[in-house]
């Protein structure tokens, strides 16, 4: 069967952190859906790219998902003071489901306060309030909590996350499939 994940994300969502593990993630056969953190379907990106989710937070339903995708840029800075989305982050986690962040979007997993006790990387306008997080690494898994520095670690990020759901052999399958 299918690994489903939740993917949420709101206005100012970066859009290569957004699209690029999307992407990746398809082409292993993981379903995807795409949720608003906001009350419309309609979100913008960082970079004023338009995109359209199928749903929205308030009828997310955490046992149909296997996990919970978010990505940064600046809506983290919003989202991470959402009761709905701190809420949401915190259902995930005391399921046990696999919670996935880049770039500031750990902002929002401190804030749900579910980095206690684990290891994680942020981007570095983070480390003011992050003062935990990995310099070092540009991604870093930790049981069912993976993390990752930014853009430019979209698709490292991704490749994680098949590896955790499907296994090494997935991840390599996929990666020789994009050259990476």
């Amino acid at each position: 069967m299918s690994k489903k994940l939740c993917c949420l994300f709101g206005n100012g969502v970066e859009e290569i952190e957004l699209i690029t593990p999307i992407d990746i993630l398809l082409r292993c056969g993981v379903d995807i859906s795409l949720v608003s953190a906001h009350g419309n379907t309609e979100i913008n990106g960082a970079h004023n790219i338009k995109f359209i989710a199928e749903t929205t937070i308030d009828k997310v339903i955490v046992s149909n998902f296997d996990g919970l995708i978010l990505p940064g840029g600046p809506s983290s800075f919003t989202l991470k003071d959402d009761a709905f989305v701190l809420d949401l982050v915190r259902f995930f986690h005391k399921a046990k489901k696999l919670i996935c962040a880049i770039c500031a979007a750990p902002l929002i997993l401190q804030n749900a306060e579910v980095l206690q006790n684990v290891n994680y990387c942020a981007h570095p306008c983070t480390y003011d309030a992050l003062t935990d997080a990995d310099k070092n690494e540009r991604v870093v898994v930790d049981h069912n909590l993976i993390t990752a520095k930014g853009p430019g670690t979209a698709a490292e990020f991704a490749f994680a996350i098949i590896e955790h759901l499907h296994g090494k052999s997935m991840a390599s399958k996929i990666k020789t499939d994009l050259f990476f």
